[in-house]
């Protein structure tokens, strides 16, 4: 079977590994996750996560990553711990997807 996406799709996934690890940065400390909501890394990764989850085929990414943003892009107040466990429902799904 000859999928021409396939190279895409990988080169999400090999992506998607820098950007765990960065996720894991923002979730391993308090600080760093406020820093990194309050200067948009967090939004930003989020965000391009959740339009190229869906594209190259993983809707889960995409649906974990719109969730976060939503949160961080909500004009009422966010509570640490709704960020927080949106950021490590999105952290599972990618280490499942990058093992």
């Amino acid at each position: 079977m000859n999928d021409p996406f396939f190279p895409l799709r990988a080169r999400f996934v090999d992506r998607s590994r820098d950007q765990l690890a960065a996720l894991r940065l923002f979730l391993s400390g308090g600080e760093a996750l406020t820093a990194a909501t309050a200067d948009g890394q967090l939004l930003k990764i989020a965000h391009s996560l959740a339009g190229a989850g869906g594209t190259f085929g993983f809707p889960d990414v995409s649906v974990l990553a719109s969730r976060l943003e939503i949160l961080l892009t909500a004009d009422d107040a966010i509570e640490p711990k709704d960020v927080s466990g949106a950021l490590g429902a999105l952290i599972a799904e990618l280490e499942r997807l990058t093992p």
